[in-house]
């Protein structure tokens, strides 16, 4: 059995929704996108926020930090 073979039964096994997910993966690997999931983004989105609050260490300050 090929990949794409065994691509294709995955594929049958998945209801609906899991298939519409799975088809927007596969168009951005397509495509060369990189995507990442809601839960990704909401990381991204707090690190920025976080940053946008001053909340941070520069290297330096890491640095001097104590090892553990």
């Amino acid at each position: 059995m090929t990949v794409k073979d065994e691509l294709h039964q995955l594929v049958d096994r998945l209801e609906d929704d899991e298939a519409a997910d799975a088809l927007d993966y596969l168009r951005s690997l397509a495509a060369g996108e990189e995507t990442l999931s809601p839960d990704e983004w909401a990381a991204v989105e707090a690190g920025e926020a976080q940053l946008a609050r001053g909340e941070y260490v520069t290297l330096d300050e890491l640095r001097r930090q104590p090892s553990e």
